[in-house]
């Protein structure tokens, strides 16, 4: 609090200037100031007017709470040091605040108390127009949740101040039919990018034959290639999370077979790059994750209108596999599924599960050859 005066056009005029803080949120902080007054007792006066603006308006901030920016700092800060009641990994420390400054970024100055329902909906709403998955935005609206709990049991906010993603229902996906490539559009796919000889090709033609996953491609060395006994070892995946090369989803190695279509592949590879480490070509785009993008706008040239995304191939493998009569657990342990439940709804897909149930179900009449036969009455 100042009152300081100054000289203008010969005259003397005061200036009254106020500045407090918070005492539990070091990040508010309130200023006033006015100028032009022309006596030292009307500056008395203002400097009480402003200060008790600047108290009103620091109780005003400190009920609101802190930024949402502010809370997801502190939570980072807290986690790594392992004060969050959940000991978690740095990798997902940072997972979990990327997607936040990611997906809430309209939140980022906003103060707790004035995050609302609306809130909410708008970032859900945004989350479906993007065309993301219903899993992904429940993983979403999960670490908001969380994020949230662990500010109110720190005192940041408020018990009866809710999430602002509380209650939003979200449809499960569990029932919805995801849509895959047919045969005839993957040899379409295949035939149309080695004609135009696109920079994918043969990344969709290894990821289609082996269902092998984005980071396990990205990851794969020659030295993961035996042609000896026609075996691909798949020990590793990349993670452009940690930004580098970590073990398979479920920690666990996996043989491929190599079939004649794959070792062609294989070997148009290993002509490319006699030198190289890796398998695969570092396409562009691919480690920044626009992997799926890249494969809609070319399946869209070349007139496949089907929103998929590069983990379409895997399924496509599966499905296609067991519908040629390969039995599901081999399709399984060559495509790294860990469980069944997860599994069958490529079984589904495929309708190995009912193929030939109703064969021997007859039941309508055989009219053949009964055009001539007299009906008595």
């Amino acid at each position: 609090m100042a009152i300081t005066s100054y000289e203008k056009n010969g005259k003397t005029y005061y200036r009254v200037y106020i500045q407090e803080r918070s005492n539990r949120f070091c990040n508010i902080r309130v200023q006033r100031s006015k100028a032009g007054i022309e006596n030292e007792a009307e500056a008395r006066r203002e400097e009480k007017k402003l200060t008790r603006l600047v108290y009103e308006q620091v109780a005003r901030l400190e009920a609101k709470g802190i930024t949402w920016k502010e809370l997801i700092y502190r939570w980072e800060i807290s986690a790594k040091s392992g004060l969050v009641g959940k000991k978690y990994c740095r990798g997902a420390i940072v997972d979990d605040t990327n997607t936040l400054y990611k997906h809430t970024h309209v939140w980022m100055d906003k103060r707790l108390r004035d995050l609302g329902r609306a809130d909410g909906r708008h970032v859900v709403n945004t989350l479906f127009n993007d065309s993301y998955s219903s899993s992904r935005i429940k993983h979403v609206k999960g670490i908001i949740n969380r994020m949230w709990n662990w500010g109110t049991e720190e005192g940041l906010i408020a018990e009866e101040v809710k999430s602002p993603v509380h209650g939003i229902q979200i449809e499960s996906e569990k029932n919805q039919y995801k849509p895959i490539l047919t045969l005839e559009e993957i040899k379409k796919l295949l035939y149309e990018a080695e004609v135009k000889d696109h920079p994918w090709r043969l990344i969709w033609a290894v990821a289609i034959l082996t269902g092998m996953r984005s980071g396990e491609l990205y990851a794969l060395k020659w030295a993961d290639v035996d042609f000896d006994n026609n075996i691909v070892r798949i020990t590793k995946s990349y993670s452009p999370r940690i930004k580098g090369v970590k073990s398979t989803k479920n920690s666990e190695w996996r043989n491929a077979h190599i079939s004649p279509d794959l070792k062609n592949v294989f070997i148009q590879l290993k002509t490319q790059s006699l030198d190289g480490e890796y398998v695969l070509p570092r396409a562009s785009g691919w480690k920044e994750g626009a992997a799926g993008k890249i494969l809609r706008n070319f399946l869209v040239k070349i007139g496949i209108e089907k929103y998929v995304n590069f983990h379409t191939l895997r399924a496509c493998f599966a499905t296609h596999v067991l519908s040629s009569g390969v039995e599901p657990t081999k399709v399984m342990k060559m495509g790294g599924w860990a469980d069944f439940k997860t599994f069958q709804i490529y079984v589904r897909m495929a309708g190995v599960d009912v193929k030939g149930v109703t064969d021997d179900f007859k039941v309508m009449p055989n009219l053949q050859g009964t055009d001539n036969v007299l009906k008595l009455r």
